[in-house]
């Protein structure tokens, strides 16, 4: 497998034998040729032979071509293809073998998400069946979520790229496949664990964010640098073609890794805290404070429809250079209950432990512009007006003041049912005024208060 940006990454995920752990191997940062014939070796499928076994039949039920059997008596330097010796086991080359496919579709989607195949680009709709050999894009402000009938799954943010490169199930040990190819981007991967000798999750990439059940964890890459970040469980993190056996990192740790190897482990930063206010958004913009986290750089913050985060919508990056609460700001909100996820990033660039919220979207807005004045005959007149958006049924009370404090009504109206008031010869002076909005919904009843207005009336 060639890697579109020469090599220069590969996440290869494979389960250690009896350790229970998830082990990320083959974090390739060479260039050049030497790095695309390595990241295009595949390991071995292993299998044990079992009594009455021959190559000849083990090629016309288990191989592509029935000859295929001598190139596996050529790898494993047997004698006679018809005596086997049981509980041998042989290397099998993996393009030799047959195999039936993985199901997958996409289950969820927001913005512009293309379904490449065969060099054809079809846009994305919720269900579409994918396979082997695809690619799926997502444009700016697009997200993507895409699940494997074993209950992996995949989630791009956007201008992500990645190749399906392959999703089957070799019959000879019943192993799934699962190997994909990040071109550019990030992704976040969570893959079913399975205790099938030979099943194989890989992530081919520059830039990757991988989680199973489990085991969580991401990894991310570009230029010359990777990283991995730890939730749950254990990972180990190489910077060869194959898993040395180096300690494996922790949950709570991240490292970076370039060509010069990986370095040591670094405590990830605690999942940040929401700022007040965060939970109920009112406003025309939906905006979230961060409180600050000690030796965060950055935050970084996404909205999703459910709880587990597969369907995201929207996210944002925020930086900090002081102690005051972080900020950030989304608009085109439609009322209900969405989630946001919060994370801290690190000098490095390390990605903390999340943060996960639900918040309520309930727009009520009350905006007041500046009155109109007019004259009829002898009269003057001053059209007050204000506006309100959000669900449900309003009525108004307005009050102008004869002071800039709000101390001295001179007028208060309430019970309006249009959002606009004329008062007619108000002698000059300095005046205040508001407008409150009383909103019934759904049952309940809710008061807006808006801000005090100033008026001066000159002579």
């Amino acid at each position: 497998m060639r890697s579109r940006d020469g090599g220069r990454g590969r996440v290869d995920m494979t389960r250690a034998t009896g350790a229970g752990l998830l082990v990320l191997a083959g974090l390739m940062l060479a260039s050049g040729a030497d790095a695309q014939t390595a990241s295009s070796v595949e390991p071995p499928v292993a299998y044990v032979v079992k009594p009455g076994d021959t190559l000849i039949g083990l090629a016309s039920r288990y191989m592509n071509r029935t000859g295929d059997y001598r190139a596996v008596q050529k790898a494993n330097r047997v004698a006679q293809p018809t005596r086997l010796r049981p509980g041998s086991q042989l290397n099998i080359d993996p393009n030799l073998l047959k195999s039936t496919p993985i199901a997958a579709s996409l289950s969820a989607f927001t913005g512009p998400v293309i379904i490449e195949t065969n060099g054809q680009r079809t846009p994305a709709r919720v269900g579409m069946p994918l396979s082997e050999g695809q690619v799926v894009s997502t444009g700016p402000g697009a997200f993507a979520t895409f699940e494997l009938e074993d209950a992996s799954r995949v989630t791009l943010p956007s201008n992500t790229r990645v190749r399906i490169s392959k999703l089957r199930q070799v019959l000879i040990n019943n192993a799934p496949q699962r190997v994909f190819q990040l071109d550019q981007g990030k992704s976040t991967i969570s893959a079913t664990p399975t205790q099938t000798p030979g099943a194989r999750f890989e992530v081919r990439t520059p830039v990757s964010v991988s989680a199973v059940r489990g085991t969580e964890f991401r990894v991310g890459a570009s230029g010359d640098g990777a990283q991995t970040e730890v939730l749950k469980g254990a990972v180990g993190v190489d910077a060869g073609q194959v898993a040395s056996g180096a300690p494996p990192v922790a949950a709570g740790f991240g490292v970076s890794a370039s060509a010069g190897g990986v370095g040591a482990p670094v405590v990830l930063l605690p999942g940040p805290k929401m700022g007040p206010g965060g939970q109920t958004q009112s406003d025309a913009i939906v905006r979230f404070t961060v409180e600050p986290v000690q030796g965060a750089a950055a935050y970084r913050l996404l909205l999703a429809r459910d709880a587990g985060f597969v369907d995201i919508f929207a996210e944002a990056r925020t930086q900090t250079t002081s102690r005051e609460r972080p900020t950030a700001d989304f608009s085109q909100l439609e009322n209900g209950t969405y989630f946001v996820r919060l994370t801290a990033i690190d000098p490095g660039g390390l990605e903390g432990f999340p943060s996960d919220y639900s918040f309520d979207r309930d727009l009520n807005t009350l905006d007041a512009g500046a009155p109109a004045d007019s004259r009829e005959g002898k009269h003057r007149k001053f059209l007050f007006r204000w506006s309100a958006a959000g669900d449900g049924v309003r009525n108004y009370r307005f009050q102008l003041f004869s002071d800039a404090e709000a101390k001295v009504a001179v007028v208060d109206q309430p019970g309006l049912t249009e959002p606009q008031l004329t008062l007619t010869d108000l002698p000059p002076g300095s005046y205040s005024w508001r407008v409150a909005a009383v909103r019934f919904k759904d049952g309940a009843v809710t008061e807006k208060v808006g801000t005090l207005q100033q008026l001066q009336i000159g002579k």
